[in-house]
């Protein structure tokens, strides 16, 4: 405004305009100047490396004037957003955010024994919250954080709309629920389970569900992995839930899927490391998904890939991409998590909003979860060491899996629920 004010003044005195007039717009300009007119949150702009470029994977406005997403989407490529940070001297470091109460440490090792518990962190994962979170009553808490503990220390999902089971249930009554993906995705369904129990949705499994089961398991039986979905969840209204783990796209698995279920959740990511292959791969998938997904009653929604936060060597002794394949090595020896950086963006993810920002396939959705974890870097399992399944039993350091969070497994339900409504 001010410039704009020095703009018109000189052609004001260039066209000799009246005195009177030039004092009355000055003083109009100055009371406009003096008003506190805040300017308008822009756009988280997320951006993506992709062969042809720089381009903006996802926008999420964060203010009240939408328009300013719509135009830091349309920059062209190769041109980052004014403020995009592209360099590890301007990268902002994650901070802690929980209240200082809060016990979420990466040492000692995870009691396992003792109900896989570590202060204030419980791994997240079925046999180690059913026992404590998913009662219709709550239970006093013996030894583990109590679910209004663990409301109260997650920060991350305080604010963020959340869903009961019951939501989904009402949405999909008659359906099939598939969710298809690895143990990241498995501890999403483990929380599903946990939600149908504790609002009394679970029945006991139909007869002619199991029959159904026995029925389409050939199918499962062709390609290279010969497993058949688990877990099976019957609730009422009708709704079926089942879990299936695929880290890799599958032909055959994926044939199977679609004629098992009508709603299908997938994520592969974390285990693909070449992402050429990643690309076609989702290209192959989404060809077929997209017509399953376009018949009546169907959806296909696919999740982003989660943060990792593995220990990184940077110059300045952190940082980076988070991820397993680039973790300061000496980490496995003694655990401890770290922040990623503001522009590290996972690579799968790139490629996925890649894909499907061709076009090709409008059938098929993304379900967000790249932005629930990112901050969640103290909410890791972090010394896994000594493991009753005695993976990596001496070695265990768990920066990808998360402990359990009721509030943060609700607000992805509610973008689930949301996705397929």
């Amino acid at each position: 405004r001010r410039r704009g004010s020095k703009g018109w003044m000189a052609y004001c005195s260039s066209n000799q305009f009246n005195s009177a007039f030039v004092l009355v717009l000055f003083g109009a300009v100055l009371l406009l100047s003096s008003l506190d007119v805040q300017p308008a949150r822009v756009a988280d702009v997320r951006w993506t490396r992709s062969d042809d470029g720089r381009r903006p994977a996802a926008v999420t406005s964060e203010g009240p004037r939408a328009e300013d997403a719509r135009l830091r989407a349309s920059l062209p490529a190769n041109r980052p957003a004014v403020g995009t940070c592209e360099s590890l001297e301007c990268a902002a470091r994650l901070g802690v955010s929980e209240p200082s109460w809060v016990d979420l440490t990466f040492q000692p090792r995870i009691d396992w024994r003792g109900g896989g518990v570590r202060g204030d962190c419980v791994a997240g994962e079925l046999e180690y919250i059913m026992p404590k979170y998913c009662s219709p009553r709550a239970k006093t808490a013996g030894g583990w954080p109590s679910e209004a503990r663990l409301r109260e220390a997650d920060v991350h999902a305080s604010g963020l709309p959340q869903a009961g089971l019951g939501e989904l249930a009402a949405l999909l009554g008659g359906k099939t629920l598939l969710v298809m993906g690895d143990s990241v995705m498995e501890q999403f369904y483990n929380a599903l389970q946990c939600f149908a129990r504790k609002e009394e949705l679970e029945l006991p499994l139909p007869a002619a569900f199991e029959a159904d089961l026995e029925r389409q398991r050939p199918l499962w039986m062709v390609g290279k992995r010969k497993m058949a979905p688990k877990l099976p969840v019957q609730t009422r209204g009708g709704m079926r839930m089942l879990f299936s783990r695929a880290i890799k796209y599958e032909s055959e698995d994926l044939t199977a899927a679609m004629a098992t279920s009508n709603v299908l959740v997938i994520n592969w990511g974390l285990h693909y490391h070449k992402m050429d292959q990643y690309r076609e791969d989702l290209h192959a998938a989404f060809f077929r998904l997209n017509e399953h997904a376009a018949k009546q009653g169907n959806a296909v929604l696919f999740r982003e890939t989660g943060a990792q936060h593995f220990k990184t060597s940077d110059k300045r002794g952190y940082g980076g991409h988070g991820e397993w394949e680039r973790r300061d090595k000496s980490t496995d020896a003694h655990c401890s998590c770290a922040p990623i950086e503001d522009f590290g963006v996972n690579r799968q993810n790139g490629v996925l909003h890649e894909v499907l920002g061709t076009g090709r396939y409008p059938h098929v959705r993304i379900l967000p979860f790249y932005g629930l974890t990112r901050p969640r870097w103290r909410w890791h399992f972090g010394n896994c060491t000594h493991r009753p399944d005695r993976w990596n039993y001496d070695t265990c350091c768990d920066c990808t899996h998360f402990c359990y969070s009721p509030g943060m497994w609700r607000a992805h339900l509610h973008d689930l629920v949301s996705g397929i409504s």
